[in-house]
């Protein structure tokens, strides 16, 4: 057992397009983290954007990463606000570590949530447990 509490991680911006959505990623990098953008076997784009602020502490949060990331998109030239747009999925993935605390709660207030839906995106979250698949405790924060 670990005696690492459970925390918040970050929120990523998951995109998914039948078209390109090159244009987007260029613009996107000025003010945000552009992980990945790539044409998928699937034959569609995939892109993941995490706010680039420098608030990489204890008190970064969904609160804060969501309207960094909205506030970005609301900057960008009509041709790539077109390509976020058209994009089939768009949604706020929290992503919490899950390790040795009971009953963690993040909130996301109101007014983040309907930005979040006007923007029409949805919400999701992602639990990084603090075991692997076997049960095996996790030997570090980065899953290994």
């Amino acid at each position: 057992m670990t005696d690492r509490p459970t925390q918040y991680s970050n929120t990523d911006l998951d995109l998914k397009s039948r078209s390109s959505l090159e244009l987007l990623a260029s613009e996107l990098r000025s003010s945000c983290c552009v992980l990945h953008c790539t044409l998928g076997d699937d034959g569609n784009w995939h892109m993941t954007v995490e706010s680039d602020h420098d608030l990489n502490t204890c008190d970064s949060n969904a609160s804060i990463d969501i309207p960094h990331i909205l506030k970005s998109v609301s900057k960008l030239t009509s041709a790539a606000k077109r390509q976020f747009d058209d994009c089939y999925f768009r949604d706020f993935n929290i992503g919490v570590e899950c390790w040795d605390s009971w009953a963690y709660n993040h909130a996301v207030p109101a007014h983040i949530v309907l930005a979040v839906a006007d923007a029409g995106c949805s919400l999701s979250f992602t639990l990084y447990p603090m075991r692997r698949p076997d049960g095996t405790p996790r030997d570090d924060e980065n899953g290994g």
